[in-house]
């Protein structure tokens, strides 16, 4: 840095100046660069977050997703300010303006993205310092989920709704379309309740990715892309073999049933919009059933259908313990106790989430309690060591026993 003068009291009193604008900016956290503007700094971390899904390290839609959010809010408030003006009191302002209308766990996700560009400004020393970020309490929500006689009446009403269509509004503007039902419908609901996958699994799985094992038990192995960080092979239910197989015979009659032909909606090359059509579809079955909210107002969606999957392994599995489970439904065993297994009341115990592979008597299917025995008593249930443990409660006097009957898929096809 040149002083610009030959003078020496000058070049003294210069350099005094500037070591006392360098102190001050370490103690307050402001940039020694100028131009250090929030919206100039989150397009050059969005550049650089787009290199890592060119490479694979994070999902399109993350990204996209990113995208949004900074331009529907954040922008708006932060974009034309100094990384350096940005205080826990000016994060802590922003949480109250958008509080009203989110969720917790969209205001996290709000914040993470400041964070995620205030973080990009001090890696590349545009800030000396971050802000401390508010903390926001997350009440965990119960995830929801499809009982069996309503998982059962889902696949009923979606065959009765094939080959048919309906105008619905899928956007808040513009005039509605028409939408229709298609044979993928109840083939996805069996496939995702008998799969443990999540919806954009079924908008990437090509047939490359699915194997069908005939052994001892019978089930898929789908190597699947990854998702959530997670790219464990998943092992399905058997009555997933049966669902798979019908729909590639439907598709190989169009010749879309090839190794790289998709198994959802193959005719749709944007898989995008392949998911969104599964997504509408599903939309509108839940509110012709009406079962749109659960029993404590837990909104259901699609994903609804891989919260029911692992809620049955949980209620009918034979001592399935939950580190098998969460594996194989590429999640973590807090997942499976904060939003699964703390929420039962007792029905069975867990094992092998197709109980013992090697034992030919034990069938392949989804057991079920059956729901229609009257006044069978609930079994007490606890977590011991990972573990749910059974404690029989004795059955009131005359009631029915509870007794293990047919897959929930098998019957509700039926």
């Amino acid at each position: 840095m040149s002083t610009k003068t030959t003078d020496k009291q000058e070049a003294i009193e210069f350099a005094k100046a500037t070591y006392n604008r360098i102190l001050h900016a370490q103690a307050t956290g402001k940039a020694l660069t100028q131009g250090t503007r929030f919206d100039i700094c989150s397009n050059k971390m969005l550049e650089a977050q787009k290199s890592r899904v060119e490479r694979g390290e994070l999902s399109k839609m993350a990204h996209d997703n990113d995208i949004y959010i900074l331009n529907k809010r954040i922008l708006p408030e932060f974009g034309a300010m100094e990384l350096a003006s940005i205080s826990y009191a000016t994060l802590q302002d922003f949480v109250g303006k958008i509080g009203a209308d989110l969720a917790p766990s969209s205001i996290q996700r709000h914040l993470g993205i400041v964070y995620k560009v205030m973080e990009y400004a001090l890696h590349r020393q545009l800030l000396l310092a971050l802000p401390n970020f508010p903390t926001i309490k997350k009440k965990d929500e119960p995830r929801g989920w499809f009982p069996d006689a309503q998982y059962r009446a889902l696949i009923a009403r979606a065959t009765e709704l094939v080959g048919t269509s309906a105008k619905v509004q899928t956007t808040e503007a513009g005039p509605p379309r028409t939408l229709k039902f298609t044979a993928d419908l109840p083939k996805m609901i069996q496939f995702m309740v008998n799969s443990f996958i999540r919806p954009t699994d079924l908008k990437n799985m090509q047939h490359i990715h699915v194997e069908i094992v005939r052994s001892e038990q019978v089930y898929l192995r789908l190597t699947l892309p990854k998702s959530k960080s997670k790219d464990a092979p998943i092992v399905t239910m058997a009555e997933a073999v049966t669902v798979y197989e019908q729909l590639k015979s439907t598709y190989a009659e169009e010749s879309l049933a090839e190794p790289d032909d998709y198994v959802f909606m193959p005719q749709y090359r944007n898989r995008d919009t392949a998911l969104r059509e599964l997504q509408h579809q599903f939309n509108y079955l839940l509110d012709d059933l009406g079962f749109k909210t659960g029993p404590q107002g837990e909104a259901r969606t699609i994903y609804s259908l891989r919260h029911t999957s692992i809620m049955y392994r949980l209620l009918d599995g034979d001592k399935i313990d939950l580190l098998t489970l969460a594996r194989n439904a590429r999640t973590s065993v807090e997942m499976i106790e904060r939003f699964y297994a703390s929420k039962l009341t007792g029905e069975q115990n867990i094992d092998m989430i197709q109980s013992d592979r090697r034992n030919p008597k034990v069938k392949a299917h989804l057991p079920t309690l059956n729901l229609e025995a009257p006044d069978t008593a609930a079994p007490a249930l606890s977590i011991v060591d990972g573990t749910l443990q059974l404690a029989k409660a004795p059955a009131k006097k005359g009631a029915a026993s509870a007794t293990i009957s047919k897959s929930r898929s098998a019957r509700a096809s039926k």
